[in-house]
């Protein structure tokens, strides 16, 4: 997302108008995903539908960026010829602004749309720049901290499309994150393929990261998404204990419990160092939100394997969960592994597990009935028997419940101490 909001701002800087309206527009970005099998596929399903609107619409450029253009470019361009434009993660910027120099002359402008992302808001600086062209809700926006990994899991693309590991500045990031403010934005969330190994490569942390976001802007909530198990320190996890505007929310992708299993990955503690960690965050941090994902159906998952994770799903009592079938992906490491479980036996295993996690979630949500929170107002509600959605600290945008509010009057944005009355599987209600 925050990759197409700096492309569109490249656009409008430029002399161009942004529309939600593909049909109108005349320059198209496609800004891709490509790192499972399922997203490469959405990608192409895509390009193929906005392509369409060169026939229908008034589109002349049609560009494909992001991590499909990177990893499969060459690859892709005698097959979609539909395509005027390539740009991959690190030369979109000097590709698209030759584009926009070459055609300086022949035109002042037009409309351009972004086929993937629903940006509909214009925001720009003092002055008269644009950084990024902000996706709705303004309240809430993200900023990348790091590019590219350094970790090699043998089941991820992700070096090979976007490099090593690369922590941007603090001052850098500071200066982005006060315009963010500026812009109405009053949660910050922290994203990069890893947060937790932020400023190992420039000696700095993410602990001194946060400090200075608190210190030097006024956000009210500040959330950390990514974070790898083998780096979150004692010092993180003190700081998010004693600071009110960092969310308690840990996002830590574990993947899998066996040590068969990891090891396979390449991963990094092993099952005795990931119980120890999950027990330090509930010790350290009481009302910690503790989400996870773990990938199901890997090389070498026997029932012995599949029982350890099913066993620590429910010794971990996570408060969101995600779980993934394995995607075999070219170019990994894992990709040549054997045995492999079966598609049908990682989905069954997904099920089953989901299952689980799901009677978790339902005991947790009713558990905060009768409790109050502060919840973050994301819209007006389409629902008319509630008059507005949000969230609570506990809670990232998109990927996890919402609360639903069925009266009072608020601003999008606004954050404000609210009764639970109700809850669903996932969802709350006040």
């Amino acid at each position: 997302m925050i990759d197409g909001e700096r492309i569109l701002a490249l656009f409008v800087n430029a002399g161009f108008s942004v529309t939600d309206d593909p049909s109108v527009a005349d320059i198209i970005v496609v800004n891709t995903c490509a790192f499972i099998k399922e997203a490469t596929q959405e990608a192409v399903d895509t390009i193929l539908e906005t392509a369409e609107f060169k026939k229908t619409g008034r589109c002349e450029t049609l560009i494909v960026s992001g991590c499909f253009s990177q990893r499969y470019g060459d690859k892709a361009k005698p097959e979609l010829p539909e395509v005027d434009i390539w740009a991959g993660v690190n030369d979109w910027e000097a590709v698209l602004s030759k584009l926009i120099d070459d055609g300086r002359n022949r035109r002042g402008g037009g409309d351009i749309s972004d086929a993937t992302d629903n940006i509909k808001s214009v925001s720009g600086n003092k002055q008269g720049g644009f950084r990024r062209i902000l996706s709705e809700p303004l309240s809430t926006q993200y900023i990348k901290i790091a590019e590219g990994c350094s970790h090699g899991c043998t089941f991820c693309v992700i070096p090979s499309i976007r490099g090593r590991f690369k922590s941007r500045g603090i001052n850098d990031i500071l200066q982005e994150a006060e315009w963010l403010y500026g812009q109405g934005a009053r949660e910050l969330i922290l994203v990069a393929q890893d947060t937790s190994f932020y400023g190992r490569d420039i000696g700095a942390s993410l602990t001194a990261l946060l400090e200075a976001l608190l210190r030097g802007t006024g956000f009210p909530w500040i959330r950390m998404m990514y974070l790898h198990p083998n780096f979150v320190s004692d010092d993180l996890l003190n700081l998010v204990a004693a600071e009110s505007r960092i969310c308690p929310y840990f996002d830590i992708p574990l993947q899998h419990i066996s040590d068969v299993i990891l090891t396979a990955m390449n991963r990094t503690p092993l099952s005795a160092g990931i119980y120890a960690l999950t027990e330090r965050i509930r010790k350290t941090v009481p009302n910690a939100t503790l989400r996870s994902s773990f990938i199901v159906g890997f090389p070498g998952e026997t029932e012995k394997e599949f029982g350890e994770l099913r066993k620590f799903i429910q010794f971990a009592s996570f408060d969101k969960l995600g779980l993934f079938p394995y995607s075999p992906e070219e170019g990994t490491g894992a990709y040549a592994m054997r045995p492999r479980p079966s598609t049908r036996t990682a989905q069954r295993r997904c099920a089953e597990l989901m299952s689980i996690q799901q009677e978790i979630s339902r005991g947790l949500a009713e558990a905060k009935v009768g409790t109050d929170a502060d919840v973050i107002i994301d819209r007006i509600s389409d629902d008319p028997d509630f008059n507005y959605e949000g969230r609570t600290a506990g809670d990232a945008p998109e990927v996890d419940g919402r609360v639903f509010v069925s009266s009072g009057s608020f601003e999008v944005g606004q954050i404000a101490r609210m009764r639970i009355i109700g809850a669903g599987d996932y969802d709350l209600f006040v």
